[in-house]
């Protein structure tokens, strides 16, 4: 008769902590205030983690851990002896075929060759150009522009260290222009819609931020029944980097 009592008890208890109106789970509408908060993260659409595209020795590494850098800038660079003098070969070679060509045309017009000769020297002069073209583009591999403005989050590159094609050198992240992106329950799409705004409360800032809904992924997670939901921040997102997280809070 006393456990059964004592089951009564803790059954009691946990009915009125549910029903009480503090406890609020993010991604569960809230009666008394009548919204939603969904757990949300910070993303940028410019990030890359960039590799070597040739085998070599890192020679220079202009930019570490935390500098930033505009876009274009040389980041880092790798020994180019060998590409710099396939490429003044190259160069040589074409202004061989360039002289031998219009010799030949020159020739052409005095009726003293045949079309069988111009055309081949007008093939090899082309073939000249593509390998000029090709000996250019390994030279411009050895180093490493960067894609577009940013910061460096995270370097695997040191000076005097070789590395080889498809190696990780360094990440980078762009923290302008970020989106923030949450999962929603898919019974909540009718209300996701573009163009709708909303706040977004960053933790690691405590600063709420005003954000609108950009798309919404056509795709429902058959286990976890959400969709994908991605926002533009509309207000100031000054001091909000890529990878921070919080709460979005969708009002009814």
């Amino acid at each position: 008769m006393l456990r059964t009592k004592k089951l009564f008890n803790l059954r009691a208890a946990i009915v009125v902590l549910l029903s009480s109106s503090a406890v609020c789970l993010p991604g569960t509408v809230l009666s008394d205030a009548s919204s939603l908060e969904l757990a949300a993260v910070v993303k940028s659409h410019q990030t890359a983690v960039l590799s070597s595209q040739m085998d070599g020795l890192i020679t220079e590494v202009n930019a570490r851990i935390g500098d930033t850098f505009a876009k274009g800038d040389v980041l880092l660079s790798i020994e180019c002896t060998l590409q710099n003098a396939a490429l003044s070969k190259a160069k040589a070679e074409v202004e061989y075929a360039r002289n031998e060509y219009k010799s030949t045309r020159s020739l052409e017009k005095l009726n003293s060759t045949t079309k069988v000769q111009v055309a081949r020297s007008a093939a090899e002069f082309a073939k000249a150009k593509a390998e000029l073209e090709a000996a250019d583009f390994r030279v411009s591999q050895c180093l490493v522009y960067a894609p577009f403005d940013g910061t460096v989050v995270q370097s695997w590159a040191k000076m005097y260290e070789s590395v080889n094609a498809k190696s990780k050198l360094i990440e980078i992240v762009n923290n302008d222009n970020l989106v923030a992106e949450f999962l929603a329950p898919s019974n909540a799409i009718n209300t996701l819609t573009t163009g709708r705004s909303f706040k977004f409360l960053v933790g690691e800032t405590g600063k709420r931020y005003t954000a609108t809904i950009d798309k919404v992924i056509p795709y429902v997670d058959s286990v976890s029944q959400t969709v994908k939901v991605i926002s533009r921040l509309d207000s100031d997102n000054t001091g909000l980097w890529a990878g921070m997280s919080g709460l979005v809070i969708l009002e009814e």
